[in-house]
């Protein structure tokens, strides 16, 4: 029991994601690299390096 929910864990102890949470997950790690991909576009043009002639 987790939380007052019958949850799964890891022979390691660690909670395994239901399919909801890994979406969830999922989304906040892909804006994650997003927010990280344009920071450094954003640098790259700081340099003057043009990505679309690399």
């Amino acid at each position: 029991m987790h939380n007052g929910k019958l949850r799964y864990f890891t022979a390691e102890c660690q909670l395994i994601l239901t399919p909801e949470e890994y979406g969830i997950q999922a989304q906040a790690d892909a804006e994650q690299e997003q927010q990280r991909a344009e920071r450094l576009a954003a640098k790259l043009g700081e340099l003057n390096i043009d990505l679309d002639n690399l």
